[in-house]
């Protein structure tokens, strides 16, 4: 293990515990008192400036920039809600978010095919898995890995047991293939950039690569397919959402993938539209231009 590698999970680990002794009202004060330090000074700041306003072409700088200082505030208490949270006080998940329609996917589920749910990073994004778990519903998460193993290790078990992982890589279709046959939800986070090989379909307004699986399972595998959003709620809470994404019946196998994702990509920008400030910017969401598929 490299010496940085061991610097940053040590770091973690002092800053996880400091978090869990103080007042949960502290702990959350400087979640967002970090993201605005981190805006100030300047980190990814052109970037994120630039994605909102890929979004957001009638704001001026002074709009732009009050997105952008809010969206670090938020990323900054989303990270220590999820520290908090998942390590001392998970409990309090069941008073502090409210699930709309889980029972549309738990029906789902009693058909035996599985379900797809999308999500995106918005509002606590990460806390809402393990909520939803709580609530029991099985949920097996597609993940990417942290090249510090020890700081990739701390992070999944944070969620708890009732949330499994499915890591991206050669075999993630047949284990996600199998986790859907065991009658799991399987969560995926796509509204990252999806290189070459992904969908290019409209989002907040520009063509972006999209991640193709969910359209695949739902075409071939007849995987009902469901988008989950949250958002904060002015006193601290959350509220999530769940609704399914209905597939075009008449339509042909390949449309169908299509029709997929382009109706998580408009949902989920409706939902960001509206409340821009709980949105995760930080991503290179747009790098390329192309024509939509059609």
């Amino acid at each position: 293990m490299r010496l940085s590698h061991t610097i940053e999970y040590c770091a973690l680990i002092g800053f996880s515990k400091f978090l869990c002794v103080i007042p949960r009202k502290w702990a959350f004060g400087i979640g967002s008192a970090i993201g605005a330090v981190g805006w100030t000074l300047g980190i990814r700041k052109e970037l994120v400036l630039s994605n909102i306003a890929n979004a957001r072409p009638d704001a001026d700088d002074a709009e732009l920039n009050r997105i952008g200082k809010q969206a670090a505030r938020n990323f900054g208490r989303t990270i220590t809600e999820f520290i908090r949270y998942g390590i001392k006080d998970r409990d309090a998940l069941f008073d502090l978010i409210k699930i709309e329609n889980i029972d549309i996917a738990k029906n789902a589920l009693a058909q035996g095919k599985g379900a797809i749910i999308l999500t995106g990073h918005y509002g606590a994004w990460a806390l809402y898995f393990a909520a939803i778990a709580m609530r029991d519903l099985p949920l097996s998460l597609l993940v990417g890995k942290q090249h510090n193993e020890k700081i990739d290790a701390f992070i999944h078990k944070i969620p708890g047991d009732r949330v499994e992982f499915i890591s991206k890589g050669r075999t993630a279709i047949r284990v996600i293939l199998d986790k859907l046959k065991l009658g799991r939800a399987v969560v995926m986070v796509a509204d990252q950039h999806a290189g070459k090989g992904g969908l290019v379909v409209p989002f907040l307004g520009k063509n972006a690569s999209t991640l193709p699986l969910p359209g695949s399972f739902a075409v071939k595998y007849d995987a009902p397919v469901f988008i989950m959003t949250g958002q904060r709620e002015a006193d601290g809470s959350h509220t999530v959402t769940i609704k399914e994404l209905e597939v075009p019946q008449q339509a042909t196998p390949d449309q169908q993938k299509i029709e997929v994702v382009r109706r998580y990509n408009e949902e989920l920008g409706k939902i960001i539209a509206a409340r821009p400030e709980q949105y995760f910017w930080y991503h290179r969401r747009w790098r390329e231009e192309s024509e939509p598929v059609s």
